[in-house]
């Protein structure tokens, strides 16, 4: 390819060759060494592209087994919005990787994913778009979208094991590590669909993810989808020397229960924890509390990341309750306000009602669940 057509793309491809390589290598060695791995139908992946890599995604290890066992080098798109764990990112730095502002819309990104493609590279992309909920995600149309506008097929990969993998090899308890890779899927074609184009790709990227779902071993995707029907309420209450106090109807928390779900996701906290060193630690338990001041500054710390940061919540909890929860936390705020203000205190607690999905058995939790970083 010459250089005037690689200068009219905004990333090349092959890149950080030299670095690439010896992690790679390094990779293997390691992997060797600390994990027992098994990877399934390794005939279906490419040495050139174009094409697309797509598999699972619930912890960091997909990624780095997708680039050690693939033949040809994966050019990676993902996480863009938010800084990465501190644990990883290093890593992540030395390798990089093409950023995706996920939750807003963000051309240039998927420009550049067009542009491996266009220069016959192997482009990898997790399609659940996160790890914060494994195996119960809806797909995202990224993939499906850079597979029809590039015409290139996809490659579905299942991984398995890999969940508190890394901390298990790191302590030598060599765990068992799973990679099937599927045959080709041909380029997404809308031809035959009647709707809009996003309902084509959004099917498209459905009929991908159920590919790749396919593909994850049966152990781990019991695991996974222990919850279903889930449902959730915050309970509040106001008191004033022991005795209840009725809360005013215009300082009432309406949308409570999208509140309650994110108490229910220690991944989301830890990443506003750990990733972007927000004041989070108090909300961990309100129990009839009068000094509401740093509960205060927790709320307002996530309000004003999500001025630059406006799809957080709505790219993972989809718009509607993601806006709820934005929603809630301005109600919160009002309401902790007049709390400390009459002398009350205030108690919270998150309940959340599913079945499980292995036993069919009615769960009720309460209290909300939390990351080792609060």
């Amino acid at each position: 390819m010459n250089s005037d057509k690689n200068n009219s793309f905004h990333v090349t491809y092959p890149r950080r060759v030299f670095i690439r390589k010896s992690m790679i290598t390094a990779g293997r060695l390691l992997f060797g060494l600390l994990a027992d791995v098994e990877i399934n139908g390794k005939e279906h992946l490419p040495q050139n592209g174009p094409m697309i890599l797509a598999g699972n995604h619930v912890a960091a290890l997909e990624a780095v087994m997708m680039a050690i066992y693939s033949p040809g080098m994966v050019e990676f798109i993902g996480n863009g919005d938010i800084p990465f764990d501190p644990n990883y990112a290093p890593i992540v730095k030395a390798y990089d990787l093409i950023p995706v502002n996920r939750g807003n819309l963000d051309r240039r990104g998927l420009k550049m994913g067009l542009d491996v493609l266009a220069q016959d590279g192997i482009l990898g992309i997790f399609p659940e778009g996160g790890h914060w909920d494994p195996a119960r995600m809806q797909a995202q149309i990224g993939v499906a979208w850079l597979s029809y506008k590039a015409g290139v097929p996809v490659i579905p990969i299942g991984f398995g094991g890999v969940k508190k993998g890394l901390s298990k090899a790191l302590k030598l308890k060599h765990p068992k590590l799973v990679m099937n890779v599927g045959e080709m899927i041909p380029p997404v074609s809308l031809s035959d669909h009647n709707g809009s184009l996003k309902e084509g790709l959004t099917e498209s990227a459905r009929q991908i993810l159920s590919a790749i779902n396919n593909l994850v071993p049966e152990e781990d995707l019991r695991a996974y989808r222990r919850r279903m029907d889930e449902k959730y309420r915050l309970k509040i209450e106001v008191s004033s020397d022991d005795h209840l106090v009725s809360v005013p109807v215009d300082l009432e928390v309406e949308h409570g229960s999208a509140y309650a779900h994110f108490l229910f996701n220690p991944t989301l906290m830890d990443v506003l924890i750990r990733n972007l060193h927000l004041p989070l630690k108090p909300l961990k338990q309100i129990y009839h509390q009068s000094d509401l001041s740093e509960v205060i500054v927790a709320w307002e710390s996530i309000l004003n990341y999500l001025q630059e940061n406006p799809g957080y919540f709505t790219y993972r909890f989809g718009v509607e309750e993601g806006l709820a929860v934005e929603m809630a936390l301005k109600e919160l705020i009002r309401l902790a306000k007049w709390i400390q203000k009459s002398g009350y205190s205030l108690t919270i607690n998150p309940v959340r009602r599913y079945r499980n999905g292995n036993t069919g058995a009615q769960v009720t939790e309460r209290g909300g669940c939390f990351p080792s970083s609060m």
